[in-house]
Order: structure tokens, then sequence, then C-alpha cells
């Protein structure tokens, strides 16, 4: 049967099979998140309710209620089943799968970038076991993580049995990514854009995943439909945008939105190295997180598991702007605890709680500054939801787009849109909840050697032919052997590399500072602390370890060996291939 399908796969062009096997990646990723959500409410019905006799509001949506009940020992045994679920989920990540831990779309985006896509076939169940176990014992997180390494690691599976190639792999693990989030969150275009945005924490995009993963987002969604309903997931008021005198107000809320991002990412990540440095058994330490967590539940217990209950009363206007802060603050370390522990769990979801709390409480606070302005809270929580994400996650515009679609607030794409991307650019890159994001596309290793081939392509311009028996990929290996690459028959053409060694003059310089000959041509930046190429730019900052690529004539090349020699006469400072 197998070989049946290979050979079909094959007998298509590569765009028509790509735009098939998604549509199937859909599917799993469809299924797939009916299975998480089952699982999860099992898991909820065994540890929160029947242990902990504790019941948190529901969602209307998939059959919940907006009711809250507390048992006569609640207050004892919620704190039990939080540390239970914590230590059956540390047990099971770290016996079976410890790539597992944390949340799961960061391990997509390092199997993109840093694997052609592999994902361990174990991977995606260990995942969507342990979240189950973490969320559903009360401990903070998103499901997001877990269905997002369902579809994807279906979509390397898949490439696996049918022997496509790295390209090919990769697309259809982020199709597959694509297609859980959109399901799981009714959000099948912002799930599709989420999907080529997030691989990036600057303004850019995977384009050649968008079809794939649109395609297997619609599928997703329209199996998950028929279960749940379709529609958006959270029901809110349908106002429109009405009032321009209020967008300084929403610039306002980018950046409460913009500094609580990066309060929650500090935190998150703080909690992560803390509990590494814990003299303890790794499997224990999410029960250790665990109980915390179930303690600080008793006193905020919208700090607890998912919360999209608490979130649809939030939309509701049921809290006041204190309880709406502490609600905020309690997620953010709760989610840090249960997550940053080793636990598993997504965080766009806890992300989404915490925006949609600052943005409410920013709006109650601007309504009682400026009574005769007409602020509504609930658009300032619904528009802060967007605002927190894309500056957490560097992703704006997917942001606007699935709160759009969760929450049907097509009417408040315009302060969604002002809030989102100011929130965003406040931001710097390497401020993310994603830390396997790379820049651009320049940066990540599948296009690094694109861009390497381009830079070394443009020297045919300049007369110097590429030789043909050097593999442009196994070059930036090549000059690793401390031989010069000649670039022309007669070798005065030559293609050398730098080593910038501790006290190297250049360390700390912009390329565009470097006092380099008129002929010698920085193409690439091998970063090995870093284990990837960067094309250079003139604002690109060298770095203590950088073995830089050169080309130039053979005489400029010795010229600059010189001219580096006499700056630092203490030999050591630079190696080059070149002489």
């Amino acid at each position: 049967m197998i070989r049946h399908v290979r050979a079909l796969s094959f007998s298509i062009n590569r765009t028509s099979r790509i735009l098939l096997l998604s549509i199937l990646v859909g599917v799993v990723a469809g299924f797939g998140a009916i299975f998480f959500n089952w699982l999860l409410d099992l898991c909820k019905e065994y540890f929160l309710s029947g242990l902990a006799q504790y019941t948190p509001p529901g969602l209307p949506k998939e059959g919940g209620e907006l009711v809250e009940h507390w048992g006569h020992l609640t207050w004892l045994l919620l704190p039990v089943s939080t540390t239970i679920g914590g230590l059956l989920a540390g047990w099971l990540v770290f016996s079976y799968a410890p790539e597992a831990e944390g949340h799961g779309t960061d391990a997509v985006l390092k199997a993109y970038h840093h694997a052609g896509g592999h994902i361990r076939a174990r991977v995606p169940i260990i995942k969507t076991v342990a979240s189950s176990l973490t969320i559903g014992s009360g401990g903070s997180g998103g499901r997001e993580g877990p269905i997002a390494q369902i579809g994807a690691g279906f979509g390397s599976i898949l490439s696996h049995v049918l022997r496509l190639d790295d390209s090919e792999r990769r697309i259809l693990v982020m199709a597959g990514a694509a297609g859980g989030i959109g399901a799981i969150f009714h959000a099948p275009l912002g799930g599709a854009l989420f999907a080529t945005e997030v691989l990036y924490a600057k303004l850019d995009y995977e384009t050649d995943v968008l079809v794939p993963s649109i395609l297997s987002a619609v599928t997703a969604y329209s199996i998950v439909g028929y279960v749940y309903g379709f529609g958006s997931l959270f029901l809110t008021p349908g106002d429109f945008f009405s009032k321009p005198e209020l967008l300084p107000l929403y610039a306002l809320l980018s950046l409460i939105s913009a500094a609580g991002a990066w309060l929650f990412i500090k935190m998150f990540y703080g909690s992560a190295a803390w509990f590494k440095k814990l003299p303890y058994p790794q499997i224990i330490k999410p029960g250790l997180a665990g109980f915390v967590v179930g303690l600080l539940g008793l006193v905020v217990p919208q700090a607890l598991d998912g919360g999209y209950g608490w979130l649809q009363l939030v939309f509701m206007g049921k809290f006041t702007l204190w309880i709406l802060l502490l609600i905020a603050i309690a997620k953010m370390v709760s989610t840090s605890l249960s997550i940053g522990s080793g636990g598993s769990g997504g965080v766009f979801g806890p992300s989404v709680i915490i925006g949609a709390s600052l943005g409410g409480a920013t709006g109650q606070a601007f309504h009682l500054a400026f009574p005769h302005m007409g602020v509504d809270p609930v658009h300032f929580a619904l528009v802060g939801m967007a605002a927190f994400f894309a500056a957490a996650a560097k992703t704006p515009l997917s942001s606007i787009v699935m709160v759009t679609e969760m929450t049907g607030s097509y009417g408040l794409l315009v302060p969604l849109m002002l809030s989102s991307f100011i929130s965003y650019l406040v931001l710097r890159p390497e401020d993310t909840l994603y830390r396997s994001q790379v820049p651009e596309r320049i940066d990540s290793p599948v296009h690094a050697h694109e861009y390497l081939r381009a830079a070394l392509l443009s020297l045919e311009e300049r007369g110097m032919p590429i030789p043909a028996d050097v593999p442009l990929p196994d070059l930036a290996r090549l000059l690793d052997t401390g031989q010069p690459v000649l670039l022309d028959p007669e070798g005065e053409e030559v293609m050398f590399t730098l080593e910038l060694k501790q006290g190297h003059p250049w360390i700390g310089k912009r390329i565009f500072e470097l006092d380099l000959p008129p002929d010698i041509l920085v193409i690439s930046v091998m970063r090995e602390r870093a284990d990837k190429v960067v094309i250079p730019r003139g604002h690109t900052r060298l770095e203590e370890g950088d073995r830089l690529v050169l080309v130039g004539p053979a005489y400029a090349s010795q010229e600059l060996m010189e001219h580096l020699r006499r700056l630092r006469p203490q030999a050591g400072g630079e190696q080059s291939s070149s002489s």
C-alpha cells in the first residue's frame, strides 16, 4: 500500500504533490485537534472535577458553562491535583521524549530551521498526553503547542514514508502546524498566516508555506467545525470602530501591551533558567511547579488550566480593573512555572488571556480618566489580545487575523492593526517567546546557502568564474581546510577566510567600518557560536570567533594581512587561509 502511495506521489509534479499532501495533513490535524480536546476534557474530569472537586468556567462554544464550582475539599485537593499532573507529565516527557518539554511551537520552528523538518514520531504522542496532563490537572498552558506538534509531526512522518526531500518535508511540517492551530482556535486564515510568519522575528515570511498551510487549515477547520460548530470561538459585541479620536489611546495600549509582553518573556525564561539550576531530578520539577501553581490557583483561580471560560467572562465585562491586573500577573506566573519547569503546553492561550486582561484593565482606566470619550473596555480587551501576542511572538499580521477570527471582531480591524504593529515594533526582535525564531530568511540555515550561492554568482560580473568542481553548498566546509579557493585559472583572484580571535581589531565593528582594500569583498560570515552562516550587510556587527569569507586579488589579500599585523603586532589575532 505504501509503495503504491509513494509511486503515485512521484507520478505528479512537485507543486500538485505538495498541495494534495497538505490536504491529507489537514485531515490528520483536524482529527488530532478533536482527539486532543477529548483527551484534555477527560483529564479535567478526572483531575480537576474528580480529584480536586473544582470545575472552572467552560467555553459555551465547546459545550461548557460559564459557572465555577468549588467543592468542600477543593482548598486542600487542588494543589494535589496540579502536583500529580506535573509529576506525571514530567515523568512522561523526560523518560521518553525530552524535546517535548515546554511549548511545542518552538520545537516545530527548531525542526524547520535546523533539522530539515525531521520530528521523531513519538514526540507528537508524548506532547499530546503530557499537555493534557499538565493543563487537565490545573497547570497553566495553551492548546496550540501540542496540536501544532500533532499536525507537524504527521507532516514529518508522511514525508519520511514517501521519501520526500527536506524542502517538501519542511513545507508539510508547517502546513500541519497551521492546520492544527487554525482548527483548534477556529481561525484557519490566522493559522496559515501564523505558520508563514512565526519562523522569523522580523517582518519576513516563508511564502512557500502559505498555500499549503491554507489548504491544511481549511481542511482541519472544516473537520473540527462538524464537531464543535462553525464560527468564532468567543462571543463578543458586534460593534464597529467609529471613533478615530480613540486611536491615541489604542496607541498607548500598544505600549502597555509591549511592556507586559517583555515582562512575560523575562519571567518565562527566567523561570526556565531557575528550574534548570535546581539540583533535583528533572522529572520532578514540573511537580514542584504544579504544587506552587495549585496554591496560586486557590487565590486566583483564573491562573489555572487553559482559562478560555474566564476569557469569555472578560469579554462580558465581569471583572474590575484591579482584578484584571491580578489575573494578568497571576497568569504570567502560573504559565512560567507550569511550562518553564519542563511541563508541557502552549503559550498562545495564556498570552491572549494576559493580553485581554491588560487591555481590559487599560480600557477601564481610560474610561475613568476620560468619561466623555465613550471608551469601551471590552474593545480594549479585544485589541489587547492581539497587541500582546504580536509583541511577544513577533507575529503582528497573524495576531490581527487570528484574534479577529476567534472573536468575530471584524469591526475593530483599524485599532487592531494600529496597536498590533506598534507593540511589535516597540520590542527588539530578540525579545520573543519563540527562541528558535531567526531574524530573517537570510539568517535561516535553510536559506543560508541560497544567499551564499547568489553572492558567489554575482562575482561573475567581476570576471571571476566559479570553479565547476566546487559544490557551492560544501564551500564552507572546503574553506575550513585552510586552503584558499582559486577563482580564476591564473590564481590571481582567490577566496580566503579570516578568523576573528580574541583581541582582533575588527571585533565589535560593523562591515562598513572595516578598513578593507578596495578590491576585497566580504561575502559571508560563518558564526560558529550561533551555528549559522550570516550574509553580511553594511550594518552587520562582527563578533569574536567569526570566520569571514572574503574574495579579491591575491596581492590584496596579502596587503590586508600585512595591514592587520601592523595594527596588532602580537601574532595570533587573526588567521587567514590565504597566507
